[in-house]
């Protein structure tokens, strides 16, 4: 095995990683991950080999780090649709208090509906924070006095009309304090992931 791992090292293949799947956390990124996910930061649809030659890996290399990447649900590459583009211009934000020991189920509901982009439990004045997207007003209005009525469990609600959003990011960086520290690291034969 630490043949096989300092000889693909040398030819710039990946070598085992002693952490796997859903236990890796932001710690656990090597220099090449970084590398890669900073990339694909950068664009999305910049070609794997491009990414080899600018950390001086292989492309098999890059590949099996993207694969890993997504498949542990560290990163996601995907499209994203500009809603109001696609005809959905009416952006609301509803909070939503559920009678006691119910949060979970009434946000199961919620998220199973298909104009929620986003809901979260949170703690304050409610008990669940939901962003739905909706082609226009009549809509909403339907929405509102419609399918949120029916959900049983439901205190209470307030609806917050978004008028113009001044910032969305769906880009969430890594820390700098952590990209120099790992970029920083020396990347040998057996720490390389």
């Amino acid at each position: 095995m630490a043949r096989q791992q300092a000889n693909g090292a040398r030819k710039g293949q990946e070598s085992v990683s002693p952490t796997k799947g859903a236990d890796r956390r932001l710690a656990d990124l090597d220099a090449i991950d970084v590398g890669v996910i900073q990339a694909l930061q950068e664009n999305g649809r910049i070609p794997n080999a491009q990414i080899a030659r600018r950390l001086g890996v292989s492309e098999p290399t890059v590949r099996k780090r993207i694969d890993r990447l997504v498949s542990e649900g560290m990163i996601k590459v995907v499209a994203v649709l500009d809603p109001r583009k696609a005809g959905y211009a009416t952006n609301v934000l509803i909070g939503v208090r559920v009678q006691p020991g119910r949060m979970r189920e009434v946000g199961r509901k919620l998220a199973e509906l298909p104009d929620v982009v986003w809901l979260g439990y949170v703690s304050g004045r409610y008990d669940i924070l939901v962003e739905f997207r909706l082609p226009d007003d009549e809509v909403l209005l339907d929405f509102l006095q419609g399918a949120m009525t029916e959900l049983d469990g439901i205190l209470s609600t307030e609806t917050y009309h978004v008028l113009r959003t001044e910032k969305i990011d769906y880009d969430w960086k890594l820390p700098v304090e952590f990209v120099e520290a790992t970029v920083g690291r020396t990347v040998s034969a057996g720490s390389a992931r």
